[in-house]
């Protein structure tokens, strides 16, 4: 919860929506015909922001001369991904927190004088995007009224927006950002992610690979072995156990992604190889998002714990397993094709036997 949400509270939003004419509005063809600019607000974290990409490709998609603004954070890797590397929007703003920041933030918003705005609230309702797509100015507002009969309680300031029943409905986070945009007649023509590496990232795969994965007639399966929630990693025991199993059935080489939060755990998996498994031939990388990227999209084969990593796997053409303890694979896996989801039984990622993904390992290497 940001410092603004945290002065509002409940009462200050209460306080607040006395101040605002809340006039839902109904969406007609004609409504739409001379858009030429548009406020997309996607504040979390990385997952979430890669569940909703399809959603900003489908807007540009139904507005392809409009001026497309997205409002975002650190913590949702939009800049690193998509400067310069076939981006869904033109302009990238940065909020964090803070009431200065905000101030200077509504100013920007308003340079670009947007005319639908887009709150895409699939995860939380957060009030600081609430009050972004509302001093926007933007007389479209899109956004969710409630979900699964949780009211949202700064709803008013929106004027396009319908209850959704997500949860009892099993929708994917992809679709629920979808079913926001399909409000003011966004027919949506993809439904999974798509991701693309430039030239340059291309180049430091390759080289990487030249290096550490010599021979090219061996298949190299990647691994995400941490991830930011303890209840989301699978036992490095057993990450390693696989890579064994995997190795002694396709002499295959390794190649282990490492994010800012996941060094113990990737430090325990290496001191296991070492120890049990000196056979096994892997290289590891921590470094540039997109980096890690590239080298992901040349594996044969990626295996990660519920986490932002899985989903950036999941946007390239290849097989990606996901594994789940306590998050709900209907609503955060991979989608598309040669893309599965391991659910633990009980909630409980320790759950899942290596056995299990062993075989759908085997199912996507003997394609």
């Amino acid at each position: 919860m940001s410092k603004t949400e945290k002065v509002l509270g409940d009462f200050g939003l209460k306080i607040f929506k006395g101040f605002v004419l809340e006039k839902d509005i109904t969406p007609s063809p004609g409504m739409f015909t001379d858009i030429k600019s548009i406020l997309i607000i996607v504040r979390h974290q990385l997952g979430d922001m890669l569940c909703s990409v399809p959603m900003m490709r489908s807007v540009r998609k139904k507005f392809p001369d409009a001026e497309i603004t997205i409002v975002t954070k650190r913590s949702t890797g939009f800049k690193e991904i998509f400067e310069n590397n076939n981006s869904p929007v033109d302009n990238i703003l940065m909020y964090e927190y803070g009431l200065e920041n905000f101030i200077n933030t509504v100013k920007d918003i308003r340079d670009k004088n947007p005319q639908i705005a887009i709150v895409p609230s699939s995860v939380i309702f957060s009030a600081t995007n609430h009050l972004l797509g509302y001093y926007s100015q933007a007389k479209i507002r899109v956004g969710v009224r409630s979900k699964d009969y949780e009211p949202n309680k700064i709803g008013y300031t929106l004027n396009i927006k319908n209850d959704f029943l997500w949860d009892s409905k099993k929708v994917h986070q992809i679709e629920r950002n979808l079913d926001v945009i399909r409000q003011i007649g966004i027919t949506p023509e993809e439904n999974h992610l798509l991701l693309t590496v430039n030239s340059e990232q291309q180049k430091f795969a390759d080289e990487f690979y030249a290096k550490n994965f010599p021979n090219k007639n061996r298949v190299v399966i990647g691994l995400h072995p941490g991830a930011a929630k303890e209840g989301n990693i699978w036992p490095f025991e057993k990450f390693a156990g696989l890579m064994d199993l995997l190795y002694n059935r396709t002499r295959a080489y390794f190649y282990i992604s490492e994010g800012p939060a996941d060094t113990k755990c990737v430090n325990e998996l290496e001191k296991m190889l070492r120890e049990k498994y000196p056979q096994i031939e892997y290289a590891k990388y921590c470094g540039e998002i997109m980096k890690n990227a590239a080298n992901i999209s040349k594996t044969g084969l990626f295996i990660s714990n519920d986490t932002g990593i899985m989903h950036l796997a999941s946007g390239f053409d290849i097989p990606v397993i996901g594994l789940f303890g306590p998050t709900k694979a209907y609503e955060w896996g991979p989608v598309g094709t040669q893309k599965a989801s391991i659910q633990a039984s009980g909630g409980m990622i320790k759950n899942i036997e290596i056995t299990d993904v062993l075989e759908t390992c085997m199912a996507y290497l003997s394609v």
